[in-house]
């Protein structure tokens, strides 16, 4: 019985030694979905800097316009630098919410924290310049993040956004067919879809009105991350 005790109370210890070093040292929140009890989906569109800054997918751009769905919109700042009256001008429709892409579009987990931050206050500032409105949501390029880069990303006031599904719109090697049936087939309540608004894609424009058709038959609401997360 001696024993015993003395393994419980070993263990209560450890357990109140834990507690105590981990208080207040949570890894900061990294968004790649949204609830999942939901029928809310998130259409996302990443402007990444290319060799030709200024490429940009009227298109796509169209069809969300013209079939009213919310979009969130992540920009670079070299994207937003060559394009800041397309930036103004897609600000300016309620229906989408600009957020942050990095500046220079770098491997983030790669750099030290002082890049890091200049990364994202510079994109925040620029953004902030053209359209007036203050990003509240970083997605880090590549796809690439780590607790180090989103813990940076919060004290900046940004909230690090990954995705749980890639549209494979960047890929030319991808046909429409193949795209649209895996957006339709891997979509879930609370998915966040990453599709890109440049011009390395082939088949944006044509496949987006057949998902968004396909996703509202199955009986999804499309929303912006904000909407998704309820973080605005």
């Amino acid at each position: 019985m001696y024993f015993i005790r003395f393994v419980l109370l070993a263990v209560l210890i450890v357990l109140n030694l834990s507690s105590t070093l981990f208080a207040g040292s949570a890894a900061p929140l990294i968004f790649e979905h949204g609830p999942r009890d939901g029928s809310k989906i998130a259409l996302t569109f990443d402007a990444c800097p290319t060799s030709r800054s200024d490429e940009y997918d009227e298109k796509v751009i169209n069809v969300l316009l013209a079939e009213k769905v919310p979009a969130t919109l992540f920009m670079s700042g070299r994207w937003v630098e060559k394009n800041p009256e397309k930036t103004k001008f897609l600000a300016s429709q309620p229906q989408f919410e600009i957020a942050a892409h990095s500046y220079y579009h770098p491997h983030m987990v790669e750099k030290d924290n002082e890049r890091v931050l200049r990364e994202l206050k510079r994109t925040q500032a620029l953004i902030k310049r053209v359209t007036g409105q203050t990003p509240h949501f970083f997605r880090p390029p590549f796809g690439e993040v780590d607790d180090r880069v989103a813990k940076l990303a919060a004290e900046t006031g940004l909230v690090t956004v990954q995705y749980d599904l890639a549209s494979g719109d960047a890929d030319p090697n991808l046909s429409p067919q193949r795209i649209e049936r895996g957006v339709l087939r891997d979509a879930r309540g609370g998915s966040i879809i990453v599709f890109h608004m440049n011009r390395n894609g082939m088949h944006k424009a044509e496949v987006l009105p057949v998902i968004i058709s396909g996703l509202r038959k199955k009986g999804f609401t499309l929303v912006t991350v904000g909407e998704l997360l309820k973080k605005k």
